[in-house]
C-alpha cells in the first residue's frame, strides 16, 4: 500500500505525534492487530473479520470493503467501497483520520 518513496507523506509522518505515527503504521505495514495478522502470528486461530464475518480482517480489508465501516469510509475517505489500489493515491492525513474513526487499526 506504500507506493513508491514520496517526500511529502514523509514529512507528513515525521511532523505526527509518536501515537498518531503508530496508528497510521499499521495499517500501511499490514501490522495492526486485526486478526489476519494475528493468526499468521498464531494468536488467534480465526482470520475473519469479527464485524460481519464476510473475509479475512486485514487492513486492506477495513479499508476498502468491510460493510461495518462503509458509512465512516464514505465520509472520510468519499466512497462506500474502495479498491485496493486505492490507497496508495489517500493522503496519509485522511488515512489516520479513518483509522481512528474506525477503532479497529490501533
Amino acid at each position: 500500500m506504500l507506493g513508491g518513496m514520496n517526500y511529502s507523506l514523509s514529512q507528513y509522518a515525521l511532523s505526527l505525534r509518536r501515537k498518531d505515527l503508530q496508528i497510521l503504521v499499521r495499517p500501511l505495514t499490514g501490522h495492526a492487530e486485526l486478526n489476519r495478522h494475528l493468526t499468521l502470528i498464531k494468536v488467534k486461530s480465526d482470520a475473519l473479520c469479527p464485524l460481519y464475518q464476510e473475509e479475512d480482517e486485514t487492513s486492506r480489508h477495513l479499508l476498502g470493503r468491510c460493510s461495518a465501516t462503509m458509512i465512516c469510509r464514505y465520509h472520510i475517505l468519499g466512497s462506500h467501497v474502495m479498491d485496493y489500489s486505492d490507497p496508495s493515491k489517500l493522503h496519509w492525513s485522511s488515512l489516520l483520520k479513518f483509522a481512528k474513526a474506525s477503532k479497529r487499526l490501533f
